[in-house]
């Protein structure tokens, strides 16, 4: 592990701060879209902007770092996106903030490519799911203490578009002067979705409605928090608390679902996911019981992402794994894309309880899907099973490529 850390630490600070600029300037985004007085459905559309973008670069920037090279792919992508978050502050209209969000998603998306590279050539093969492991947790960590960057200075004024393009540079950094060696880089190939439906429809459908749901958690839980008269300092915490809960929990609800059938977890966590949306829409008026509401709710839902993947996975051969994981992220990508709108649209039409009621419908829907597929199709023998990936739904591609079992693709 040591020796891990010691040859990689460079990368995974960088990370940290492209993490943590990460998780600030989504909150950042729609705070001042509320600020600025944007519907739900408006700034949903703005926020939806930057998935967009990173389903747009999935696709079209691993090509560029191939022809281009990692350095100056890292160093243009971030240059890019500091100038991004800047505009934020200085041009305040619709088409540009989702112009701008845009650009953002495509440049992180590239950096998180670039990144996850240069970890998987520098990390041997019996270390290389600890390597995974320690991204996962430096990733989640940065996009939560993120959130509590919202109290440093009033989002009304330039001050946090600032911040975040200093952390953007700060990450070029240790990469540019510490990581020296290319690494080698192929792109990566996805099975289309049509082919993934045909092997996994359970896994599909999960990898979408994960997105749908995250893609609103992520994109307007800050608007949910300010229309339901939550403060900044509220918001933060309520938007740390989620990401959090869902990181600490990821390792438990992997292990369950390596020891049992796998179908049932992600049914159990669905629905347990969709009891707690609506303990969160009843009892959250008051904020320590909706912290500890949604501390739960997201350790259920943030994992189910990783169960959709797991579960494709038991269906194909190694070989297939990484294509498979890959086009279920584009799946995802899709969910994500479209969830900050209609997540939106809830609040707009319901009112604050709209985010909840429409968390419920997306959660309790995958269980009863989950249940429909269990007397269609046998589960899989427990034996046969493979390991769970802890990936976030929010990573790039090349992550599935530091999972051991990809080893043989």
């Amino acid at each position: 592990m040591y020796s891990l850390i010691k040859g990689t630490w460079a990368l995974f600070f960088g990370v940290a701060m492209i993490m943590l600029a990460n998780g600030l300037q989504g909150s950042l985004i729609g705070v001042r879209a509320s600020i600025e007085g944007y519907s739900a459905a408006s700034a949903g559309i703005i926020l939806t902007g930057y998935y967009a973008g990173f389903l747009s670069g999935a696709l079209l920037i691993p090509r560029r770092i191939k022809s281009v090279g990692h350095v100056r792919m890292f160093a243009a992508l971030a240059s890019i996106a500091s100038i991004s978050i800047l505009l934020h502050s200085i041009h305040v209209s619709f088409f540009g903030w989702f112009l701008m969000r845009f650009i953002s998603g495509m440049c992180f998306v590239g950096m998180y490519t670039v990144a996850e590279s240069w970890i998987n050539d520098l990390s041997e093969n019996n270390n290389r799911g600890k390597a995974l492991s320690i991204y996962m947790m430096v990733s989640m960590a940065g996009s939560a203490v993120g959130q509590l960057f919202l109290n440093i200075a009033n989002p009304e004024t330039a001050s946090l578009f600032m911040l975040v393009s200093i952390l953007i540079s700060i990450s070029l950094v240790p990469i540019l002067i510490v990581v020296s060696k290319q690494p080698d880089f192929s792109v990566t190939e996805f099975l289309n979705i049509k082919q993934l439906y045909e092997a996994s429809p359970l896994g599909v459908i999960a990898a979408m409605m994960t997105g749908l749901a995250h893609g609103t958690l992520w994109g307007i839980g800050t608007i949910y928090g300010l229309k339901s008269g939550l403060s900044i300092e509220q918001v933060s915490i309520f938007m740390f608390t989620f990401i959090i809960g869902g990181a600490l929990n990821q390792y438990l609800i992997g292990y369950l679902s390596d020891t049992y059938d796998r179908r049932t977890i992600i049914v159990i966590v669905a629905f347990l996911a969709g009891i707690f949306s609506i303990l969160a829409l009843i009892f959250g008026n008051t904020f320590s019981v909706l912290v500890a509401i949604t501390f739960i709710f997201g350790g259920l839902t943030v994992p189910l992402y990783a169960l959709s993947i797991a579960h494709t996975n038991d269906f194909l051969s190694k070989r297939e794994m990484v294509a498979a994981s890959s086009g279920l992220q584009l799946a995802g990508g899709i969910g994500l894309t479209l969830g900050p709108v209609i997540g939106g649209i809830a609040i707009d039409v319901i009112g604050a309880s709209g985010f909840w009621i429409y968390l419920f419908l997306i959660h309790t829907s995958l269980g009863l899907f989950g249940i429909y597929r269990m007397t269609i199709r046998t589960a899989v023998p427990l034996e046969e099973q493979g390991t769970t990936v802890l990936v976030s739904s929010r990573a790039s591609l090349v992550s599935m490529e530091l999972y051991p079992d990809a080893e043989d693709k």
